[in-house]
């Protein structure tokens, strides 16, 4: 397959909303959103009694709520343990929130992940042991962790789990593990660990008689801040969730939440795809480039560590960039199935920022690896398709660990079986998916006029919000347009400015295709509201554009219709 656009992406039409089956009169703007919630399974006014999940669907609930009660009247010493990334953080905040407001102060501990990786492990048990710990609870984390949470019973420690990660057939002996998994006739999406935490915490207050709290708005912020970041389904109580969060975030005018959207340059409402580029990103680089502990500390109100913060941040915007540009042009000419790199330069914090950018631009399965010491811990991202976490249990004989998704997992192995391990797992790859799949694609949701693009399309768009996995921002296929008033934007002139039927039209990081600009195009958009000056106008965003005119239809296999260049 030739390819199709002039950034090399494959543009898939979903179903071309703009014309009904039965007749060629347009559908309305509402008709069109619409139709866009009905496919994707949302209720635009979806409500309930909670925000999140009901605490008490878990089971084990009230034990937990009681052993928790029991625990701050009798003084016991508490420990939290949670994870490197964004919704472990969270997840831990929340939790150490909950506690102070009741006047205890718990220990807490996340994991390095360059020295002691992924999860809770028996150095971390002897330190809550040491510290006279009576009860651990575990966020984002400990569903696996038979061995230690053995040796923290033998110590005396109740351990109470809450995580969502994928559950082994043995389940470590626990006070309580509470569980998407283990909820009885369970129908909703699952939330992550965060979405868990939340639901404790509000079913711990609203046990005490307490409905809302001080700062409430700070811990629904980083529920949903954890629920975007981790990429779980926005939908159900995750989409409720994520809504309210979001209206608490933008009202929250001081503490760290308010640090972070200043400086992540968020202004006036806040949406999710401001949280998944520019908070999270903030709150990982600490994990990435550091210690997770500085994201914890800023989320809980130490200044120095949200100034910190930024600082990681930006240099890991700068390292990644670097190593991505080296990680380019080590790539051979013609790409086999599985893309798989392996450097002593990359560690193990950035190696699924690469893994996703590579994956991102190509369009197949990707595996960055970091060496230390003849070992290799190894980031994996995957294509629609393709289920890395199944490819990695066929070859779990080459593996000392593994786990994740079916888009996202991580593992690893001893560095003399890094070929051994990337043939195997080509030949996988090259036996479940076509060739036509490994490229970089777009899934467009409709086809429209320009002049359809009108403020009331865009307000039921933004209807639809949250938007994130299993609800993605709406891509719309604008065929064959002229460009007006084309100018390069930005400090660096990267972006790609530009009029479409009179309407404003931005594409970031597009720049290199001014040249095209001078012959009709067919452009892939998202919209939205350009409020600059005070006044409301549509906009558009630009994803991708081809040269109009060159189109040839084809039906892909999973009947949608495939847009493509002539060969």
């Amino acid at each position: 397959m030739a390819l199709l656009s002039l950034t090399g992406k494959r543009w898939i039409l979903a179903e071309d909303l703009q014309q009904s089956r039965e007749s060629s009169i347009p559908l309305t703007s509402q008709q069109i959103v619409s139709s866009l919630a009905r496919q994707r399974g949302i209720e635009k006014s979806e409500s309930s009694n909670f925000i999140g999940l009901n605490a008490e669907l878990f089971p084990e609930f009230p034990a937990v709520r009681e052993r928790i009660r029991a625990a701050m009247e009798k003084k016991e010493k508490i420990g939290i343990f949670g994870d490197y990334d964004c919704d472990g953080i969270t997840s831990a905040a929340l939790m150490i929130r909950f506690f102070r407001r009741r006047g205890v102060e718990p220990r807490f501990r996340l994991p390095h992940r360059i020295s002691e990786e992924y999860g809770l492990k028996e150095h971390h048990i002897k330190n809550f042991i040491e510290e006279g710990a009576q009860l651990l609870i575990t966020v984002d984390t400990g569903g696996s962790s038979v061995e230690e949470i053995a040796l923290a019973r033998e110590a005396g420690i109740d351990v109470i789990v809450l995580d969502h990660h994928h559950l082994r057939p043995e389940l470590p002996k626990t006070f309580a593990l509470l569980h998407p998994n283990l909820i009885p006739n369970f129908t909703d999406s699952a939330p992550c660990a965060a979405g868990v935490a939340w639901s404790v915490v509000v079913g711990l207050e609203r046990a005490d008689g307490v409905v809302g709290w001080d700062d409430m708005a700070t811990d629904l912020a980083l529920a949903g801040i954890g629920t975007i970041a981790d990429l779980v389904e926005l939908k159900g109580s995750n989409r409720i969730l994520v809504h309210e969060s979001l209206r608490a975030l933008a009202g929250i005018k001081e503490g760290p939440l308010a640090f972070l959207r200043v400086h992540a340059g968020m202004n006036g409402v806040c949406t999710s795809r401001d949280v998944a580029f520019r908070i999270a990103p903030r709150l990982n680089a600490a994990g990435r480039m550091a210690d997770p502990h500085i994201a914890l500390q800023a989320l809980l109100g130490n200044n120095d560590a949200l100034l910190h913060l930024e600082q990681l941040n930006q240099e890991r915007q700068t390292h990644v960039g670097s190593l991505l540009e080296e990680a380019l042009m080590s790539l051979p000419s013609t790409l086999p199935p599985l893309i798989a790199l392996k450097n002593e330069a990359y560690s193990p914090g950035i190696v699924g920022l690469l893994a996703s950018k590579l994956t991102e631009k190509f369009g197949r399965p990707t595996l960055i690896a970091s060496i230390k010491d003849q070992h290799c811990i190894a980031s994996l991202r995957s294509i629609p398709g393709y289920h890395i976490t199944d490819g990695l249990a066929r070859a779990q004989d080459l593996l000392v660990s593994f786990g994740g998704h079916a888009q996202a997992a991580g593992c690893a192995f001893s560095l003399d079986r890094f070929e051994a391990l990337t043939d195997r797992l080509n030949v996988d790859v090259a036996e479940r998916v076509t060739a036509d799949d490994l490229f970089p694609s777009l899934t467009i949701d409709a086809s429209l006029e320009a002049n359809d693009v009108t403020l009331q399309l865009c307000e039921g768009i933004g209807a639809l919000e949250p938007f994130g996995q299993g609800n993605p921002e709406p891509r719309f296929l604008v065929r064959s347009v002229r460009l007006e008033d084309v100018r390069r934007v930005g400090k660096e002139e990267t972006h790609l400015q530009a009029r479409v039927a009179g309407k404003k039209l931005i594409g970031f990081g597009m720049a290199e295709f001014e040249e095209a600009t001078r012959q009709p195009l067919d452009l892939v958009c998202r919209v939205g509201i350009d409020t600059w000056g005070g006044s409301r106008r549509p906009q558009l965003f630009l994803d991708d554009l081809r040269i109009a005119n060159t189109l040839e239809h084809a039906k892909a296999p999973n009947s949608s219709e495939t847009l493509s260049f002539r060969s």
